[in-house]
């Protein structure tokens, strides 16, 4: 029963998920050469290292766990680079009501309502240091959850990495 209750609760959180992810690669890139990598991430003035730490330790996770090596950046094959941005929005959308009863019917009343959040979005760049170009890129968005403990933040920001890379090296 344990399990079912887990299984059940994992599928309804997969699909409330709002993350979306995208991917763009050089197609005459061999990633087969690629073995070692680097990351490196320049902060910005003001930036939350805390979370900044978290999505690299999490993409050094994620490229160790698919068996690459992690070197230098004057040693690797390729160095992967990331940027964030968070932008509030406001979705309106319109509330349809039936209001009367009787005979002859009612009449509908709209209620336009409106919904703020904050959205994220992490862009994944992997660049071959020989050439200075960029041979594959990786975005997600994701309508930033509330998040109140910082092992919470961590298991999210995991998730996040491990989806947007999911589908690297591409084949």
């Amino acid at each position: 029963m344990k399990y079912l209750f887990t299984s059940l609760f994992a599928l309804f959180f997969i699909a409330c998920s709002t993350l979306s992810t995208s991917i763009d690669y050089d197609t005459k890139y061999d990633f087969n050469t690629f073995h070692t990598f680097a990351v490196v991430h320049k902060a910005k003035e003001g930036e939350n290292t805390l979370t900044s730490d978290r999505i690299k330790n999490a993409l050094i996770k994620t490229l160790k766990t698919k068996g690459f090596t992690q070197v230098d950046v004057k040693s690797a094959d390729l160095v992967f680079l990331y940027h964030t941005n968070v932008q509030n929005k406001t979705d309106i959308y319109t509330d349809y009501q039936m209001v009367g009863y009787g005979r002859y019917g009612g009449m509908v009343i709209s209620t336009p309502r409106t919904y703020n959040y904050d959205e994220g979005k992490l862009i994944i760049d992997a660049y071959n240091p020989k050439t200075n170009r960029i041979v594959f890129r990786a975005v997600a968005v994701d309508e930033l959850p509330d998040k109140k403990t910082p092992q919470e933040r961590e298991i999210y920001i995991n998730e996040i990495i491990t989806k947007t890379l999911e589908k690297f090296p591409p084949k």
